[in-house]
This record gives C-alpha cells, structure tokens and sequence, in this order.
C-alpha cells in the first residue's frame, strides 16, 4: 500500500454513515501508511486519542467573506503537508469541495489521488452545470473511484466515466463483534417498552430519513396493534417537526424519543425491536441515502426492514429476502407492510434470519478494508 493521505470532511466524531464508512477502514489499514486531514469537532481529542493510527485536523474553510473560494485554506494546509511528508497519494472522502484540492495538489506536485463518493457528493450535482464541469474533471483526474452502492455508480456513470475505473465498496459492519453488553431490561424500563410491539429507526432526525412517512403510517397501525411503539433513536434538526405532528395527532403513546443512544446500548436496542423501519426519500435538493449502514445493523440482530426503495437502499435491503421495500412517498403501503410482518411471526423471521446470514458472510469490515487496501 502506497502512503496516503486521506483528506474527509466526514469523520467521528461527527455523527453519519459517510464518517463511520470512512474510520472503519482507516483503522484496519496499516497504521504508518495512512494519515487523516479531517476538521476539528467537539470530543475530537477524545477520539482521536484512541485511535492507532495519526488523524491531522484543521480548519478547512475560511470564513472571511474577502478570501474566495473558502477552500483556499484547505488548499494551503494540504500544500504544505505535501512539501514537508513523503506521501505518495491522496485519498478524498468527497468530490467536492476536497476533490477539487486533490486535482490542485496533482497539478502542483504530481501526487495521483483516488475519489471515495457517498451519495449527496454525487447528486447534488445535477443542480449546477459549473459544480458537474468540476466534478467531471475531479474524476477523469483520479486513479480510481469507490462507491459505495450500485445507484452511486450509475449516477457517476451519468457523468461520462468510464465503467472500469470504478469500484463498489459497499459498507459493512462491526455491531456483532461488539455486543456483549445486553441491557435490554434497563432500556425496556427507562422508555416503559415492557409488552409492546417495536418500530425502530436508528439514525439522525433530518427529513431524509423518512420518520415523518412512520408517523403517518402509525394511526392504520394502531388500529391493527394498539400495543405498537414507534422508538426513534438518535436526535436531530427535524425532531421539531416530528414532535408537532406527534402532538396535532395525538401519537403521544405510541412514539419514543431515545435521544443519542450509546454505541454499548445499540445491539440491546436492535435486540428489542420487532422491525426496523427506515423509509428514507430523495429531497427536492437530491439528498438521497447512498447504502445505509444501519439496514445491515438490523439485519444482524435478525431483524426484518421496511424501507423506501430509493437511492441505494436496494444494495442495503433484498426485497422480500432481508426486508420488504415500497415505492418512496406511500406512508399506506409503510402501514401494510409493518402490519404483515407483525402479524405473520414466520415471514417475520424469515427475512430476519436471511439478513442475519447475508450480514455475517458479505459485511464483514475486514473484507472491506482489505478491498480498500488493494486498491490502495
């Protein structure tokens, strides 16, 4: 493996699967070869001091109004980590604005780098013609591409690149090999979910995750299963507008807000639900979910997923195999499906036990990380 440099915007402790993506395999790389440039967040000292390899942060962006573009002072900060190290590559987390850096540094010193993309990096393009030119640039530039899902592969195909220069690395996950704290009767006693029946959606409260199509989806459910529960971990901008819906229609019993859930106290509460429901949406503003991790966390607890077939969550979930997925934008079909599942116990745990297996033999970080470093 050639000594790289990963510059991200993404990494803990910021919160997301893009971060998550992004430490999982740098922490199973060879420790001397791979370097982070990440920003500064709150706690990064903490994490940072656990980690067995060095992670480099800085402020990225420039917030005088007189100095354009704002990523000027990344570009300062990577020139000179370039003339003062031996690194022989540059990996970016996003095409832009840390792509356009990479092309730079490639200019002024012949460094090659290789482009990870997510998902937004990609769609948030089809707005503008100017950011589409530059990312068209980035890319025909860079060794290789990684995606992480076939729907992020087909969008960088839109764009003129060729087939063999990009690469599915899907997520993976490491929540079985980290599970052995079970505090099920604490959680079940702090959020009074003793006998109820358990949706369960993990991940930040912003509208793309779809937790508003549940709630509409809730009342036909309770009609069905009055001892239903929607539990709604993790905590974000849009948990306003959920708790006024909650409120106007009268779900105040039926739904729990867990807040930030430790990382010990996750598999206690995948262990407790019933399904996990996720019905992530495209936004006007091409937000998508490029994979989703947390559809492979559920899954491998033995628990089945209702999801939006949007994005690249057909990557994530196998239609009627390790969940069920329903066209975006239809909270009734959200309904059925939970309904079914929680009343017909055996396709229940079908599609649980089909996830279960899935996960254990094609999600392993290990084998992720080590297509990384091949690549590398």
């Amino acid at each position: 493996m050639l000594k790289t440099l990963l510059i991200t915007t993404d990494f803990p402790p910021k919160i997301g699967g893009v971060s998550e993506y992004l430490s999982q395999i740098c922490s199973r790389l060879p420790r001397e070869e791979i370097t982070v440039l990440t920003t500064i967040e709150s706690g990064s000292d903490v994490f940072d001091a656990k980690q067995n390899y060095n992670i480099i942060r800085s402020r990225f962006f420039t917030t005088w109004r007189i100095i354009w573009p704002k990523w000027l002072l990344l570009l300062k900060t990577v020139s000179s980590i370039m003339r003062n190290n031996d690194y022989q590559q540059i990996l970016v987390g996003q095409i832009l604005p840390v792509g356009t850096v990479a092309l730079l540094i490639n200019f002024l010193f012949k460094i090659p780098y290789i482009v990870s993309t997510h998902a937004m990096d990609i769609t948030i393009l089809e707005s503008s013609t100017r950011k589409t030119w530059l990312a068209k640039k980035i890319l025909n530039r860079s060794t290789k591409i990684v995606t992480v899902s076939h729907y992020t592969k087909s969008k960088i195909l839109d764009l003129g690149i060729q087939d063999n220069r990009i690469i599915i690395i899907s997520p993976g996950t490491d929540i079985l090999e980290n599970n052995s704290n079970d505090s099920r009767r604490e959680i079940s006693d702090r959020y009074n979910l003793s006998g109820k029946r358990i949706l369960l959606t993990v991940g930040r409260i912003i509208e793309r995750k779809g937790h508003m199509d549940v709630l509409k989806a809730l009342p036909e459910i309770v009609k069905h299963i009055p001892n239903i529960n929607y539990v709604i971990s993790s905590d974000g901008p849009y948990r306003a507008e959920l708790e006024r819906f909650i409120n106007q229609n009268e779900l105040q019993q039926y739904v729990t807000f867990t807040g930030v859930v430790e990382r010990n106290d996750l598999p206690s509460l995948y262990r407790l639900a019933d399904i996990f429901v996720m019905p992530t949406r495209i936004l006007a503003n091409n937000d998508v979910e490029g994979f989703g991790i947390v559809y492979l966390e559920a899954n491998a607890f033995g628990k089945p997923v209702v999801a939006y077939n949007s994005g690249g969550v057909s990557d994530a979930v196998l239609h009627k195999k390790t969940g069920v997925l329903v066209e975006p934008k239809k909270p009734a079909e959200i309904a059925k499906c939970v309904i079914n599942l929680l009343t017909d116990s055996l396709y229940a745990n079908m599609l649980g036990e089909q996830g279960m297996a899935r996960v254990k033999a094609e999600f392993n970080w290990e084998i992720k990380a080590q297509r990384f470093r091949d690549i590398l």
